[in-house]
């Protein structure tokens, strides 16, 4: 069984992604967001930290912890599988997973990992809309300040760990997908993703009407803590409506803010800066 974890930033572009590659026969349903697997995987990058002083005396050896997370999150990950069917491919994704896929390498080094990459005005500007509507609900939130440093802290803070990583290994199993060709260009996306994963994904008909799994979209459309987050293409076909969306969002400003604070990322990705 293969393992795909989709990453990358809130509002990148993770479950768009994910429902395409999900569309894959031999794949699971489109699923919810695996945060137990990260909850697995934050639980282990915890115990190494303190590992010497309060988890010696359990493991032995550090390697034998990392052994005993391995069994662990295995087990999640084959017992995901059977349940949908003893899929071939496992199609996962939780944007704060991202933050931890250094150490999901180190407990499943087959593991392949998608950093889904978009336009950080396109990203923030979709933050801004979901803070608004919490804002709406009487919600509070990080996005509810409409803060542009903090927003954009928040978003490359996702990006980070991965891009800090060094080891060959875990680099040769990362990919960087950019959003704007997933919805402009969705099967060329797919033949990129089908050359690095080695998984036929460019059999997949992007036209055609997604498959939504077990994510209805009419619960999270009813749920006051989800409904914030849903827009009206979620579940639906791949579209490039929302490229571009920040003229509508952002002002001349706050634009301007998100170019100088997101500077190099912006110079990592090749996207054009209007204040440059």
């Amino acid at each position: 069984m293969s393992v795909i974890l989709v990453g990358g930033s809130q509002r990148s572009g993770t479950s768009a992604t994910q429902q395409l590659l999900c569309q894959l026969p031999e794949a699971n349903p489109y699923l919810y967001e695996a945060s137990f697997l990260r909850m697995q995987v934050a639980c282990y990058a915890e115990a190494k930290v303190s590992f010497s002083n309060n988890h010696a005396s359990y493991f032995g050896e550090l390697q034998d912890l990392r052994n005993f997370q391995a069994g662990v999150v295995s087990a999640f990950l084959e017992n995901t599988a059977r349940i949908h069917g003893d899929c071939e491919h496992l199609i996962l994704k939780e944007p704060h997973l991202t933050m931890y896929w250094p150490h999901l390498y180190e407990l499943i080094p087959d593991a392949m990992f998608l950093m889904m990459i978009r336009d950080p005005r396109d990203v923030i500007a979709s933050m801004v809309s979901v803070g608004e509507r919490q804002k709406e609900l009487g919600q509070d939130y990080l996005f509810t300040d409409r803060n542009m440093l903090r927003l954009c802290e928040h978003f490359v803070s996702f990006y980070r760990p991965a891009f800090e990583v060094s080891d060959e290994g875990f680099r040769d199993r990362l990919a960087v997908v950019h959003y704007e060709n997933v919805v402009t260009d969705p099967r060329q996306a797919l033949e990129q993703i089908t050359g690095f994963t080695g998984i036929p994904f460019d059999s997949i008909d992007p036209q055609a009407a997604p498959n939504t799994g077990v994510v209805n979209q009419e619960v999270i459309a009813a749920s006051q803590h989800f409904q914030p987050w849903a827009t009206d293409v979620n579940g639906k076909q791949i579209t490039s409506s929302r490229i571009g969306r920040h003229r509508e969002v952002l002002t001349a400003e706050e634009t301007q803010l998100v170019e100088e604070y997101c500077t190099d990322f912006f110079e990592w990705f090749g996207y054009s800066r209007q204040a440059a």
